[in-house]
């Protein structure tokens, strides 16, 4: 695989926090909580503290996003 291919890979498969978040829907304690019970695992964890770096899966944000609003219709049709 060369440069622009693992470029591209990367830009159509990978995410951010903030963008795992706003697919979740989820605010930043929630989305650290999945992330710290491993529901969530980061696809990429490189170094420590603040310049740590985690990318997440897209495919698997994108299933633990339908299971979080699959919880959230449970909850909102209990009441």
């Amino acid at each position: 695989m060369d440069r622009e291919q693992l470029r591209k890979y990367i830009d159509e498969n990978l995410l951010t926090k903030q963008e795992a978040m706003e697919i979740t829907g989820q605010r930043l304690q929630a989305f650290d909580q999945a992330v710290s019970t491993r529901r969530l695992k980061p696809f990429y964890d490189h170094g420590e503290g603040r310049s740590r770096v985690r990318l997440y899966l897209k495919s698997e944000v994108e299933e633990y996003a339908r299971q979080v609003q699959e919880r959230r219709n449970r909850l909102k049709n209990k009441k």
